[in-house]
């Protein structure tokens, strides 16, 4: 009697799980890959300056700068006698490659004295080119409204400042009141 002929042996799962293993590796270094290429072509400088607490990247979008050590970068008075707060101080700027470019600033002191006393140098200081905005309302900065957990706040009226707005921010603290400057416009210095 003879038998039919018998079918050749499957291929052994060795070889194919050491295919799938070797396409999977090979598409992960060409991501690697493609990544850095992108970020390269992309990000043209790349700078970290920790003496001057500075960072700067470029890319062909434009420009970010952040800097944490400027002095007084806001152009807003400081209260007389309040202390900064190095720590929760900034400057950001956003440049494109043409046109004017963005410039964010803060600024944080801290002050003993109680809020009506700051509230009322500043009322006077900044004059009728601000309007004073209290607690639990929300802040009106140019068309954006903003939430605030400041006590007292005083606001740039648009309609004198086109280049950008400026906002004061007191909040009671134990022990005094925080004072937060910031500015949000045009890089120039306003």
């Amino acid at each position: 009697m003879s038998s039919a002929p018998m079918p050749p042996p499957p291929p052994r799962p060795k070889n194919a799980v050491m295919w799938i293993l070797a396409i999977i590796g090979a598409g992960f270094v060409a991501t690697v890959l493609f990544g850095f290429l992108f970020a390269s072509v992309f990000i043209r400088h790349f700078n970290v300056d920790e003496k001057r607490n500075t960072l700067e990247i470029e890319t062909p979008a434009g420009a970010i700068r952040v800097q944490s050590d400027e002095k007084h970068s806001t152009g807003l008075p400081v209260y007389p006698g309040a202390q900064a707060v190095t720590d929760e101080t900034a400057n950001v700027d956003l440049e494109p490659p043409t046109g004017p470019g963005i410039a964010i600033a803060t600024e944080k002191y801290t002050t003993p004295d109680d809020l009506g006393k700051v509230s009322d140098w500043y009322a006077q200081k900044l004059g009728p080119a601000y309007h004073r905005e209290d607690h639990g309302s929300v802040v009106h900065i140019g068309h954006t409204k903003a939430s605030s957990d400041a006590d007292v706040s005083f606001v740039t009226d648009t309609a004198d400042h086109g280049n950008g707005e400026r906002v004061v921010a007191l909040t009671r603290k134990s022990g005094g009141v925080d004072i937060e400057l910031v500015r949000v416009g045009k890089k120039e210095v306003q």
